[in-house]
């Protein structure tokens, strides 16, 4: 295998040494086999290519992915579980730390084990998966836990985001002019930029509240009666925090998590992918509007970018600046963004609640501390009646007690 990172794969991928992983655990009631895990993890490596790959760079620094040759197995580290909270610990020790990318297996685990209760955490490389694919891997692995004879097959991986492109579209010579004018410009802007310092994240940190089943019931019947969905709620009752708390800074715009598969037929649910589209939207500003008219403006809006929004004209576009991806990241480490955060709400997950003789009592969303532009991001997902949110940043940028005051207000907003 030798594949060329696209640009999403290739801005997540960051230089190779520096952590920008997805992370995820489940907490699991039950007894687990070491000898089951390790096998599990076989048969998901053999499924995914990318688990057996690693990524290097030409002459330019573009970076792509490699075959492994021999085959490395996907790390477990294996911990004494001692307390209900080590699971957090423990993740945000693995969100921090980095990926031997040019030798180590891209995906890792981390297994904090006692007689009748386990945590799996489950860690990524987010050049090679998104939010969906850690919980696909989740729940290969313990489907796997509970039947270890079950067969979960192989896939290829594509060769080039090209292969997606319609060739009418890629041979056009009126999207090449396009394209080569828009890479032009970009270099031009990198260049105005590549004296810009990196900013120094020094005190990231990782909060994190699993809502009752109560509270989680309330928010969903609220938003149900006034025909809004839970993540327009969020995202607007997290900007208006935003500007509510005077000690933040705001921006009045966020971004959301797109996924891309839903308009590329030929990547399925199940498969290991990395690139995710973002949509930025402004909160309104009209003086006259109530909360929930702001939620149903943005839930215009955002359906009307995502109704709007031409894979072909992104993959086109992104694939151009594939050339300037060292300055990108460049720049990226030394971008505070404009923007208050960004959204990846995963919604209903496709987690089971028994595997066989394993119960999962928890799983905690899917989360990331990101290492450039503005790390400040809101991760949610809904398992067992239970709405789950990973807020993640850097004090440089949003405090912890201000991320604190920040989700009471925007909680109460929703269910006042």
């Amino acid at each position: 295998m030798k594949r060329k990172l696209s640009l999403i794969e290739g801005t997540m991928y960051a230089g190779g040494k520096t952590a920008v992983n997805v992370v995820s655990s489940v907490t699991i009631k039950g007894e687990v086999q070491e000898s089951d895990l390790h096998t599990s993890l076989l048969k998901i490596q053999a499924r995914h290519p990318l688990l057996s790959s690693n990524v290097w760079e030409d002459e330019a620094g573009i970076p792509y992915f490699v075959g492994q040759s021999p085959i490395q197995r996907i790390a477990v580290r294996v911990v004494i579980r001692q307390t209900d909270k080590d699971w957090e610990k423990e993740s945000i020790t693995e969100c921090l730390t980095p990926f031997n990318t040019k030798n180590d297996t891209l995906v890792r685990l981390v297994w904090l084990k006692s007689e009748s209760v386990s945590d799996l955490i489950v860690v990524g490389h987010h050049c090679i998966c998104d939010g969906r694919s850690i919980l696909n891997l989740m729940d290969e692995t313990l489907s796997l836990l509970a039947d270890p004879e079950k067969e979960i097959g192989a896939y290829k991986s594509f060769s080039s985001i090209q292969d997606f492109i319609p060739p009418e579209i890629r041979e056009s010579n009126a999207n090449k002019l396009k394209i080569q004018l828009f890479s032009k410009a970009a270099k031009l802007a990198l260049l105005a930029v590549a004296f810009k310092k990196e900013i120094k994240r020094e005190k990231p940190f990782f909060l994190h509240w699993k809502l009752c089943k109560e509270e989680s019931s309330l928010i969903i019947e609220k938003c149900k009666s006034e025909r809004a969905s839970v993540h327009d709620a969020l995202s607007v009752s997290f900007l208006r925090g935003f500007k509510e708390i005077k000690t933040i800074k705001s921006h009045s715009r966020l971004y959301c998590a797109v996924d891309m598969r839903k308009f590329l037929p030929e990547v399925k649910s199940n498969m290991l992918f990395a690139f995710p589209a973002m949509v930025g939207l402004n909160l309104s500003n009209k003086k006259t509007n109530s909360f929930w008219n702001q939620i149903h403006e943005f839930k215009n809006g955002l359906a009307k970018k995502i109704d709007e929004m031409n894979v072909n004209t992104v993959l086109l576009y992104s694939e151009c600046l594939l050339p300037s991806l060292p300055r990108m990241t460049r720049y990226a480490k030394a971008d505070k963004g404009a923007h208050d955060f960004t959204l990846s709400n995963l919604g209903k997950v496709s987690i089971s609640e028994k595997y066989g003789a394993l119960e999962i009592e928890s799983l905690q969303s899917p989360s990331t501390i990101f290492p450039f532009g503005n790390p400040t991001t809101l991760f949610t997902t809904y398992f067992k009646g239970q709405i789950d949110l990973v807020f993640t940043s850097d004090e440089h940028f949003i405090k912890r007690e201000d991320a604190l005051a920040l989700k009471e207000s925007a909680l109460s907003m929703i269910i006042k």
